[in-house]
């Protein structure tokens, strides 16, 4: 099924995004050039020394305009704490989500290049990854057109253990939560599903591909992370409030961790 609701203009997003990044402190690095359109890459220092490090990536399936839409309203209202070190990737695909398609141009699903590395985009990134520090927090921030509501990917640590309820719990008041037993093919319980990323390569729906998440968490260049999925059949702006609720409570646990 594909999606069919409101998409975003994508020179324009990257614009504002570019604006306001760098008026909020951010510094400014490109990932690669796709099809005519630069991956843009935003980092900003805390504020303090000793800082937690947070990473956050949002659409790298070009359906799923939610997310940079989500990141472009945190820094727009100055949501991001100072007292975060901060990496952004608020728009990883923008071939994709101009054609509003989930893949690239290539018709490479991004999110599941990290084992193979066949596209130019995720060549880049893992690059980019490899001689970076590891991040205490990872947010990758995504949609789902067959969910009934919100829910989220959780690899517990002993960092987060019990996070994970306390984010469905903050969403739940701006945003329905898919409360099935069974989300993509995975068991869940309360809208949060504990993949075993041990077991990951003998999925047969992901046949030996790895995600985004699945290749930082295996690779050792995260401390803990969160996948997100906002419902795709809501209305756009439920759907960005339910993810900026989502990140913002990560953030303020960690803070308080």
């Amino acid at each position: 099924m594909s999606y069919t609701g409101e998409t975003l203009d994508v020179r324009a997003t990257l614009n504002r995004l570019h604006r306001v990044a760098l008026s909020q402190g951010f510094e400014a690095s490109s990932l690669c050039e796709q099809d005519g359109f630069v991956i843009p890459i935003y980092t900003r220092a805390a504020s303090k020394s000793a800082a937690k490090r947070v990473y956050l990536s949002a659409g790298i399936h070009g359906d799923e305009p939610a997310g940079p839409l989500a990141a472009l309203d945190l820094l727009e209202t100055d949501s991001l704490s100072s007292d975060i070190d901060w990496t952004l990737f608020p728009l990883f695909n923008p071939v994709g989500l101009s054609k509003n398609q989930r893949e690239n141009h290539q018709g490479i699903d991004l999110n599941r290049d990290y084992k193979t590395l066949t596209s130019i985009e995720v060549q880049s990134h893992v690059g980019y990854i490899e001689t970076s520090p590891v991040w205490d927090l990872a947010l990758m921030i995504h949609e789902d057109w067959e969910s009934e509501g919100f829910y989220l990917y959780d690899a517990p640590t002993e960092l987060t253990q019990g996070w994970a309820m306390e984010i469905v719990a903050a969403v739940s008041q701006v945003c329905p939560i898919d409360l099935s037993n069974e989300i993509d093919e995975m068991k869940a319980e309360g809208g949060i599903i504990t993949p075993d990323c041990k077991l990951i390569d003998e999925d047969p729906k992901l046949s030996g591909q790895w995600a985004e998440a699945i290749y930082m968490h295996m690779t050792g260049k995260i401390k803990s992370t969160y996948t997100f999925e906002a419902p795709s059949s809501f209305d756009l702006q439920t759907r960005i409030k339910c993810l900026k609720t989502a990140i913002l409570t990560s953030i303020e646990l960690l803070k308080g961790s």
